[in-house]
């Protein structure tokens, strides 16, 4: 007779039946790897049989098929959870839909527009064989110096809340066994927008009663809202990492708004306790510190691995304060059916979804709903019987790359050879107007400057195309090089030639539209100020 299948393998009992015979049957190394998630963009998958981690990210499409039957040969056949950054669509997916980013999303004031994001980045992302999306960013952002401000819903408590749960409701649709959800990540848990001077990744000056007032509200709502992943942040508050904040971790999220769900941590996180903030001497120490605190999976520290089975060796750890966040794990997979069904990869459902045209309509809609008409003295909208010729200028007038944005292929998160997102998929201002500019009518184009130098001479040329046209629509904005992670900038100035681009056109006296492509608001020269109409379009998306 054949052997009778383990009971963990038997769907008709209960989940707890199921997690309880698992973690008996695993052995301390097979438990210390599932809290790992590696980085699997490189071409060698052996450690998934080496180290058994329970998670990876940086793994898209057929790779994830040779990754999950790597996983399936390991001794107990543990289904692994696959997480991407789907930040504002499904990022780093060629001829994925790319959104405007969650500052933009914001200033449409519409919880339904950040659900139908989530449900369209979702039903992207679930084919392609991702389980987990590390987002929504539920920053506070009070310091535009900061980076990372155009990820964030801006600086209102309540709207965070709301928009960020709106967000959740669509990444995980029906719950946590629909095939065509993928779980929302809560980031980054908590206070790490408030670090001083706006730098990335310091030290936050923030007290207990700060943080209940203004920066863990949003982190509540969605805990209330079903967020089954949250994510720590980098940053350190009195002089404690917030992956080493039991308080933070274990006394508020889990235990006051009683979350149920994973947390992970921010990449190399645990690693970062003992190489940065060095509050950690040994890898020993800072698995025992990180498991203390109550993290449930280490994201990118594969050092956690020899780092926690000492500990537990050494007589520090007990093995059961890491049978405590393995059995979260593992409950989180059995509900999702990922032992049932692991959701491979369906390449030609992804390229089915990715090419709907509802879901490029819903990106129309998000990037109409969210530009922001800043000043217009009546020349908006054009008029056709007196507009015959335009001049478009300026730096992100046909930059497809910093239309799109911060997390996006081309970005600086993921390497060059990934490529971009194809060129004819996102619609410039310049296209725009080529497109749409009725019959006869004239359309020139100058770049005149650059953002990233002082490079002056296109401003000549873009002088002349304006006075040769009734109106002027001058595109400007930030840049890649000056956005993002560990890209916290000292000023707020239009970079670059744009303060003399903007002059030169001004002292033209031809009526100007300036429109902005940026991440985060800037500072703008008085020449602006006396433009016949401003249109904010922070990062608009495709």
């Amino acid at each position: 007779m054949p052997t009778p299948a383990p009971p963990y393998r038997d769907p008709a009992r209960s989940v707890d039946e199921r997690v309880a015979d698992l973690v008996s049957r695993m052995t301390l190394e097979e438990k210390v790897g599932q809290l790992l998630m590696l980085d699997a963009r490189g071409e060698d998958l052996s450690f998934i049989n080496a180290r058994q981690p329970g998670s990876l990210l940086h793994i898209l499409g057929a790779k994830i098929d040779r990754a999950m039957d790597l996983a399936a040969k390991n001794r107990l056949g543990i289904p692994l959870l696959i997480g991407e950054d789907g930040i504002h669509g499904h990022s780093f997916w060629k001829d994925a839909n790319i959104f405007p980013t969650q500052l933009a999303m914001a200033a449409s004031w519409n919880p339904g527009l950040l659900e139908k994001m989530g449900r369209v980045t979702a039903e992207e992302m679930a084919p392609t064989g991702i389980h987990e999306t590390f987002s929504p960013v539920l920053c506070l952002a009070r310091d535009l110096r900061w980076g990372r401000t155009g990820e964030t819903f801006g600086e209102d408590p309540y709207l965070i809340g709301e928009l960020g749960a709106a967000l959740i409701r669509g990444y995980q649709g029906k719950g946590l066994e629909d095939p065509n959800a993928v779980l929302a990540t809560a980031k980054h848990y908590a206070g790490y927008s408030e670090t001083q001077g706006g730098r990335d990744a310091s030290e936050a000056d923030i007290s207990r009663r700060k943080l209940r007032s203004y920066f863990l509200p949003p982190f509540e709502r969605a805990a209330r809202a079903g967020a089954m992943m949250f994510m720590t942040g980098y940053q350190s508050m009195d002089g404690v990492p917030s992956t080493a904040n039991r308080w933070l971790l274990t006394d508020v999220l889990k235990k006051e708004w009683g979350f149920e769900g994973v947390l992970v941590t921010d990449w190399d996180n645990v690693g970062r306790l003992v190489h940065e903030q060095k509050v950690a001497a040994t890898y020993a120490d800072a698995a025992i510190m990180a498991l203390r605190a109550g993290n449930d999976i280490m994201m990118t520290t594969p050092k956690f691995y020899e780092g926690a089975i000492e500990a537990v060796r050494g007589g520090r750890l007990e093995e059961s304060e890491i049978d405590e966040p393995v059995k979260r794990l593992l409950a989180l997979k059995f509900r999702m059916g990922l032992f049932e069904n692991p959701r491979r990869p369906d390449l030609g459902r992804a390229a089915v979804e990715v090419a709907r045209p509802d879901h490029r309509a819903a990106v129309l809609d998000a990037a109409r709903q969210s530009l922001v008409l800043l000043q217009n003295s009546g020349l908006l909208p054009l008029d056709p019987a007196k507009v015959k010729s335009v001049a478009v200028v300026g730096p992100n007038a046909d930059d497809d790359l910093q239309q799109l944005g911060d997390w996006s292929l081309g970005s600086p998160q993921h390497p060059p050879e990934a490529g971009k997102h194809p060129r004819e998929k996102t619609v410039t201002v310049l296209d725009g107007f080529r497109t749409l500019a009725p019959g006869g009518t004239t359309v020139r184009y100058e770049k005149g400057c650059s953002i990233v130098n002082d490079d002056l001479s296109g401003i000549p040329a873009a002088v002349a195309a304006a006075q040769g046209s009734d109106v002027v629509v001058a595109v400007v904005g930030d840049h890649l090089n000056f956005i993002g992670e560990e890209k916290s900038t000292a000023t707020l100035e239009l970079q670059g030639g744009q303060v003399a681009l903007l002059d030169a056109l001004e002292k033209t006296g031809k009526p100007m539209v300036v429109v902005l492509v940026n991440s985060k608001p800037l500072v703008l020269p008085g020449s602006i100020r006396r433009a016949a109409a401003i249109l904010e379009g922070f990062t608009p998306g495709m």
